[in-house]
């Protein structure tokens, strides 16, 4: 981990969980397609869940131990703001397009694309420690 960079950490984090989310949301679609609160609410439920794993999970192989216990907080902070963003984004979506559940968990991917990246920069989401090397 000689090259570990904040920026790269958050590219990487916000393009798995937008990966994770267009699965997430279209499941989400399927499963609750008639109702668009229980839409949103069904996604942000199942991308929480999957992202506090996920990032539990990578926090613990890619983070140097002299970060972990600074990531320990962070990590709960980021999957409660995703989960979040996630409902909000997820119901804009749904209003807007409606009638497709296929562009419905698309918009949902690309609005949370640039606002979950956003405020991961914004509140410290990612850490901006110095790595002795």
């Amino acid at each position: 981990m000689e090259n570990f960079s904040p920026e790269m950490d958050l590219v990487y984090r916000v393009g798995a969980a937008a990966a994770v989310l267009f699965v997430i949301a279209w499941i989400g679609n399927l499963i609750s397609f008639s109702n668009r609160f229980v839409n949103a609410l069904v996604t942000a439920v199942l991308f929480g869940i999957v992202n506090a794993g996920a990032l539990y999970a990578i926090n613990a192989i890619t983070i140097p131990e002299s970060l972990q216990e600074a990531m320990n907080n962070r990590w709960l902070q980021t999957v409660l703001l995703g989960a979040g963003l996630v409902f909000v984004v997820d119901l804009v979506a749904n209003i807007l397009s409606f009638s497709n559940r296929f562009v419905s968990a698309l918009v949902t991917v690309i609005v949370f694309v640039a606002l979950y990246a956003l405020a991961l920069y914004m509140t410290g989401g990612v850490p901006t420690v110095e790595i002795p090397t």
